[in-house]
């Protein structure tokens, strides 16, 4: 059984180098950390907001969001969908990717996901629709020439609805 939660969070990070110093430490924990619980996703960046795609087996993505919670990087977390899907999205690595795109790249992400805002405080029988929005989004930016490629093995891209990813906020 695959588990996918996305939640939303407010970035409590300072703009500028600390910014990015913060965003280098989430990537560095969470590359680590997602490849010994084997979870995935995708992380997303948007007026000072964190969105997060988490995949993988339910003990190892409760625990993973409990953690999430506690750490000072950021408050007022919600869950946005929490759900059994029936393969996972992104592969192994691809978290890691996404938040170094996020790390050298917020202010376009600003640009093309500010849109975004106003579907992340719904929920319901309509929350799929945002899972839909963010994988699409998570393989449009993926296609970028300057989007982190790094050692990440992909499955081939997205499998079917994406690919496999590692990493976390932890």
């Amino acid at each position: 059984m695959v588990m996918s939660l996305i939640y939303s969070s407010h970035c409590r990070l300072p703009d500028g180098h600390h910014f990015e110093d913060g965003m280098e430490s989430i990537r560095t924990v969470a590359a680590a950390q997602n490849h010994v619980f084997d979870i995935t996703g995708f992380m997303f960046f948007f007026d000072r907001k964190f969105v997060q795609i988490i995949e993988g087996d339910f003990d190892n993505v409760a625990n993973l969001y409990k953690c999430i919670r506690r750490d000072a990087r950021h408050d007022s977390c919600r869950i946005v969908e929490f759900c059994e899907i029936p393969q996972r999205c992104f592969a192994p690595g691809m978290l890691a990717h996404s938040i170094e795109f996020i790390r050298d790249n917020a202010a376009e992400l600003q640009v093309k996901m500010r849109f975004l805002n106003k579907f992340i405080g719904e929920s319901g029988r309509d929350s799929i629709k945002i899972r839909d929005l963010l994988l699409s989004i998570a393989s449009e930016l993926q296609k970028k020439s300057h989007f982190p490629k790094g050692n990440a093995t992909h499955r081939s891209g997205f499998a079917a609805p994406v690919a496999r990813t590692a990493a976390g906020h932890a």
